[in-house]
């Protein structure tokens, strides 16, 4: 995807929300119109500009980068900051498919591309289940952007959204294979929102092989979506360093699980195998996790589902310092760990996330 600015450091927010749904180049617009630190764009899906166009050079600028990065009948969605019929009549005039204000709500931004997108795609049916994916993981990723808003910044969760996004992760996990929703999931540049579905997705998934009914698929499912909810309230220097982290760092990290289980108690209406993935999805069997050093008898079931996800999705996320572990090796971990987690369980995640040979 291709943002187009003249703001750079004010459009960081629509540049995060467009990674919701892909990786996100962006071109800056100087205050002459002409473009600063282009890279060269590959066949970006849709462009969005947040570029001020009550000013002439800015329009002449826009119009320059639209010839040349966007290709026929490619979407174009083009923020305004005025919202008058001036700027409207002029945002269709160089061509816009879509307008918003520039000021538009994240879920109200990735629902608008996502839309335009998967109008697209529908057309394709070579895409055939990515597409039925995408447009479900589309759906959780708003409902998923609402949650962590509304959580990042003091605000009551929005359980509205949160079954949302548990709806259309359950549904996409019946519906397609596992590496097709992994597939989708990586496309996506927010560390955290990737992490958070990949838990998610797996979770679904594995409810599913384990043959669970719907309402024990959904509190599994909405365990997981909520399993890191804490992590909103983490520092984003710490959340994002792309590194190791120090002792100090390391104890700050280790508190979300506590944050986040204070956060949804407080808050109430969560129910309390919910609330236990919440505060021990780092406990081990053997006592050795954190944050209350649980043994054995003393993990749901369900606690320790999200646990051997959690710990899988971790192994195979790409990060900038590390690279990502193949599928057999990031389950031959699992199995390494062996006292820490429950051995039933960690077989049975394999029909998962193996090919049923390797499961065997």
């Amino acid at each position: 995807m291709l943002l187009i600015t003249d703001r750079s450091d004010e459009s960081r927010d629509v540049a995060r929300g467009l990674a919701l749904l892909g990786h996100c180049a962006v071109v800056a617009l100087d205050g002459q119109g002409k473009g600063q630190g282009e890279r060269a764009v590959a066949q970006p899906r849709i462009v969005v500009s947040d570029v001020d166009l009550g000013e002439r050079r800015s329009v002449e600028a826009i119009r320059e980068a639209l010839t040349r990065h966007r290709r026929k009948d490619m979407p174009y969605l083009c923020l305004l900051r005025d919202m008058t019929a001036r700027s409207t009549i002029q945002a269709r005039a160089i061509g816009a498919t879509e307008i918003l204000p520039a000021g538009a709500a994240p879920s109200v931004l990735v629902k608008t591309i996502s839309q335009l997108l998967q109008e697209g795609e529908d057309a394709d049916p070579a895409r055939g289940t990515q597409a039925f994916t995408r447009a479900h993981l589309a759906t959780a990723a708003v409902s998923l952007a609402d949650m962590l808003q509304s959580a990042s910044s003091g605000k009551a969760i929005p359980l509205a959204a949160v079954e949302a996004s548990v709806d259309a992760i359950d549904q996409a996990a019946g519906a397609a294979d596992i590496g097709d929703w992994l597939q989708v999931v990586w496309s996506y540049d927010d560390l955290t929102y990737q992490h958070c579905m990949l838990v998610a997705g797996l979770a679904a998934s594995f409810a599913h092989r384990l043959g669970f009914g719907e309402d024990d698929r959904r509190l599994v499912t909405r365990a997981a979506v909520l399993h890191d909810i804490g992590k909103a309230r983490i520092p984003l220097d710490i959340l994002h360093k792309p590194g190791a982290l120090d002792e100090a760092e390391q104890a700050v990290m280790r508190s979300h699980p506590v944050v986040g289980h204070q956060m949804l108690v407080a808050q109430g209406g969560i129910r309390p195998e919910v609330l236990a993935a919440v505060r021990s999805h780092h406990e081990y069997l053997d006592g050795t996790g954190y944050p209350d050093g649980l043994r054995g008898h003393e993990i749901s079931d369900i606690v320790r589902m999200i646990t051997i996800c959690d710990i899988y999705a971790a192994l195979i996320e790409r990060r900038s310092y590390k690279l990502p572990l193949l599928p057999d090796q990031a389950y031959d971990l699992l199995v390494l760990m062996g006292a820490k987690l429950d051995a039933d369980l960690v077989r049975a995640f394999g029909d998962v996330v193996l090919k049923p040979a390797q499961a065997a």
